[in-house]
């Protein structure tokens, strides 16, 4: 299938070669548990990883040895299921003097489904993401994106970028250089040494190096790093080295309703990143479909209007990055995770060669989707 379609000045020639070839099985593929009504372009049930993976996610925090707060998500026993969720509150990323200003009562506190310090699965070794947060944003932006890769098996580690977080851009009103590649290395460091169970757990052989909007940036100085065999980009356009790129499968993400980084500029970036490599542009998905934030406070508002209710000052830039993606014109955002959801996991269940074949990453899906997402994949 090939289908060339205008939206928004960006042009997405829908080509798949489906040649890149990695991988070795899954026992029980998702497809049994897909709508029988719902088939992709080709006729085929949808082979779909946007359902919760089989595993119950755990989550701890940890630190690093610079201070650095880290939190781990990672497989878990099913007992994990019984425990409550964790929670985080908004207020604890804001500059100290602010937190006060929102009550108790007013507090944006997101749930997510994973249970603090559950058990650790005892299934094996598991391949270790990565993630790094965006500009102004924090270690759990992006939470309900990092639980679902823990429930498919995946040890995932976000770190706090202290020098440009949440907190330091209301301070500061610009970030204080970038320190993400070195955040992730030192995450590496840590579970390759340090003698807690996660670490037992999580295979630095295969690691993917992923991150959202600044947060590409980390992700794409991994490359080339021992173990690291995939990146992400969600909502950034990095310029991938070809001379460091050997062999890792990339992938680019965008929206084309993204006024910081557009779609049309994440595959600029695509197109000139080394083989083999994914692109897939999501129609009318803005900046933050990628996270969590739009989600936060909804039924109050959203954050920003959270913040500016309780007195707190909002400079232009925080203003800026609060409401892409979250507009009533933008695409919702629990449409957008689920494509997302699945596309992540089936490049890395290719890419570490957990399934045999490559599954869902046919152009035929996009119909699995309503022709909302556009597909391209280019091999060697």
């Amino acid at each position: 299938m090939k289908r060339i379609r205008k939206a928004t000045g960006w042009i997405v020639v829908a080509v798949v070669t489906i040649a890149m070839g990695l991988g070795c099985g899954d026992e029980d593929p998702p497809q049994e548990e897909q709508d029988e009504e719902r088939r992709d372009a080709d006729g085929n049930l949808c082979e779909l990883y946007e359902e919760v993976g089989p595993y119950e996610v755990g989550l701890r925090e940890v630190e690093l040895e610079d201070g650095t707060p880290v939190a781990l998500f990672y497989p878990a026993e099913e007992e994990a299921a019984t425990v409550d969720r964790a929670v985080y509150d908004m207020r604890d990323f804001l500059p100290e003097g602010d937190r006060d200003l929102i009550s108790d009562e007013d507090a944006p506190i997101f749930e997510m489904n994973a249970a603090m310090d559950a058990d650790i699965s005892g299934d094996g070794s598991f391949p270790v993401v990565l993630f790094s947060h965006g500009l102004a944003g924090y270690r759990y932006q992006s939470s309900t994106l990092l639980v679902h890769l823990a429930s498919w098996g995946f040890v995932v580690a976000s770190a706090e970028h202290k020098e440009r977080n949440l907190a330091h851009v209301l301070e500061n009103f610009a970030p204080d250089g970038d320190e993400a590649g070195e955040a992730m290395r030192a995450i590496v460091e840590f579970l390759e040494d340090d003698d807690g169970d996660i670490s037992q757990i999580a295979d630095t052989t295969q690691i993917a190096a992923t991150g959202h909007s600044m947060g590409g940036n980390g992700a794409n100085s991994m490359i080339g790093e021992p173990g690291v065999k995939a990146a992400i980009f969600y909502a950034s356009n990095p310029n991938v080295d070809d001379g460091v790129a050997d062999g890792e499968g990339l992938f680019w993400m965008g929206g084309t309703t993204d006024r910081l980084i557009n779609a049309s500029q994440v595959r600029i970036a695509y197109d000139r990143g080394p083989s083999p490599k994914r692109f897939l542009g999501i129609e009318d998905a803005g900046h933050l479909a990628f996270s969590d934030i739009c989600a936060v406070g909804a039924e109050d508002g959203g954050v920003l209007q959270i913040a500016e209710d309780s007195g707190m000052e909002i400079p232009a830039l925080i203003r800026t990055l609060g409401e892409d993606g979250c507009r009533e014109t933008d695409l919702d955002v629990e449409t957008v995770w689920p494509i997302v959801h699945h596309y992540s996991v089936a490049h890395l269940r290719d890419v570490f060669g957990i399934d045999e074949d490559p599954v869902g990453l046919s152009q035929a899906t996009v119909d699995c989707y309503d022709g909302i997402a556009e597909l391209e994949w280019l091999s060697e």
